[in-house]
């Protein structure tokens, strides 16, 4: 990802703001060895500062409102919830490992203590900092390291050599009306060994509707011949703004998935950066937007063929109503070495309203010769004919309707592995929309 230049406009307030949040999480931190990490970031995030849409990576994404936003660092304390606080967001007959945060904060008493054999799972705020680093190219984006600049807590998931988790990681960050007007920083490592395999679900939500920022970061290091299905749920206040970082290193024969469902918040922004290192490999990129109201989503995504004999399938859909506003901005780069290179990229969008719109750029960089890829994009609305078709039938309106948005959704919800989390995404679009399953 491109670094970004300061803003004029949004440089007093900004600073107001965010210098104090940085100062406090300094604080919080104390002689943590993560600081020389964070200092590097915020020195990073001070030459930069917030991207405007004069950027071509943020041409269609204006951050004007972030940088005016006046977040102050959520408080260091988690806020006092209970189970029952937490139970609307435990995905229903999913056997996982819980693991809760709270206004970015760890909550130690919801999350899970029961020890997983072959896994070691760190907290920043009691261990070492040394496998809490960024990875990938995300290290000089200003979201990115505005993030680690700010982190206080985060959680590390070392799974050993050979390993088999059986059963997913279930990573919930809630936001509680405490956490309003407040800017947090969660942060998940998910290191996997080689012939490992984990699981992890990671669910951003909120128990209310209230304004904050949450700017999560996500690293996934894959080993040679580990199998990592990371799946990110972001259902969180339409009032927050949400901007999130995930950068991905494969090695050798290997294989990572991630679905990205995005169906709250008034801005979100997700950046991924997948680091194709090792032949052999494959990668799998999944998104799935959702949006009603004046929502906007924004998918920023790169994926880079370093060494030869890999495959990539990347496949964004999004489903828009009334104002609501999609951006697909996808890029795979293939290095001269990465010879036999074979790569997909898909980007779709079905439009409800006439107000509904999507930006997509799909874009290919190729310096090898032999290789296969392929991208493309299509915008559309639903099928009159197939309307038609089920409505001459007796299928109700609705009924059709939500029918057809199930279909058009059903690619990408197909290729989750766990089948609780897809029935509860599938919930959720129709709680969304108003339609039926």
């Amino acid at each position: 990802m491109a670094a970004v230049v300061k803003t004029k406009n949004a440089e007093p307030l900004a600073h107001e703001w965010v210098q104090k949040a940085l100062d406090a999480a300094k604080a919080r931190r104390g002689t943590s060895a993560f600081n020389a990490i964070a200092d590097e970031s915020r020195a990073i995030w001070q030459k930069v500062l917030f991207p405007t849409p004069r950027l071509e990576a943020w041409k269609y994404t204006d951050t004007d409102l972030i940088a005016k936003g006046d977040f102050c660092l959520a408080k260091e304390r988690a806020a006092s919830v209970t189970v029952q606080d937490i139970a609307p967001f435990v995905i229903p007959d999913l056997s996982a490992y819980l693991i809760v945060f709270v206004n970015g904060v760890y909550c130690e008493p919801l999350s899970n203590k029961e020890k997983v054999t072959g896994v070691s799972v760190e907290r920043l705020a009691a261990g070492s900092a040394a496998t809490f680093g960024m990875l990938g190219q995300h290290k000089d984006e200003s979201f990115a390291a505005l993030s680690t600049a700010l982190t206080t807590d985060a959680v590390s998931l070392e799974v050993s050599r050979g390993a088999v988790v059986t059963r997913p990681f279930h990573v919930i960050n809630v936001v509680t009306p405490e956490g309003a007007s407040s800017v947090i920083a969660p942060r998940l490592l998910i290191k996997a060994h080689e012939q490992s395999q984990v699981t992890v679900i990671e669910s951003c939500v909120s128990t209310q509707s209230t304004k904050y920022l949450s700017l999560p970061v996500v690293e996934i290091s894959a080993g040679d011949a580990s199998i990592v299905d990371y799946y990110k749920f972001q259902d969180e206040s339409r009032e927050a703004y949400h901007v999130s970082s995930m950068t991905v290193e494969q090695g050798r024969g290997g294989s990572v998935s991630a679905h990205i469902f995005s169906f709250g918040g008034a801005l979100v922004r997700n950046n991924v950066n997948n680091l194709l290192k090792g032949s052999g490999a494959m990668s799998v990129l999944n998104g799935l937007s959702v949006l009603s109201g004046t929502q906007h989503v924004d998918n920023t995504t790169l994926i880079h063929h370093i060494e030869p004999t890999i495959e990539s399938r990347e496949h964004f859909k999004g489903i828009y109503a009334d104002e609501s506003r999609g951006v697909f901005s996808g890029t795979i780069t293939v290095d001269q070495l990465a010879q036999k290179t074979n790569a997909f990229q898909s980007n779709q969008a079905l439009l409800l309203s006439p107000s509904a719109s999507i930006e997509t750029r799909p874009q290919l960089m190729i310096w090898a010769d032999d290789v296969k890829c392929t991208h493309g994009a299509t915008v559309g609305q639903l099928d009159d004919d197939a309307m038609f078709y089920l409505r001459s039938r007796g299928v109700g309106r609705e009924e059709a309707r939500g029918f057809l948005i199930h279909a058009f959704a059903s690619e990408v919800l197909t290729s989750c592995k766990v089948e609780p989390l897809r029935q509860y995404v599938e919930a959720a679009i129709s709680k969304k929309l108003g339609v039926a399953a």
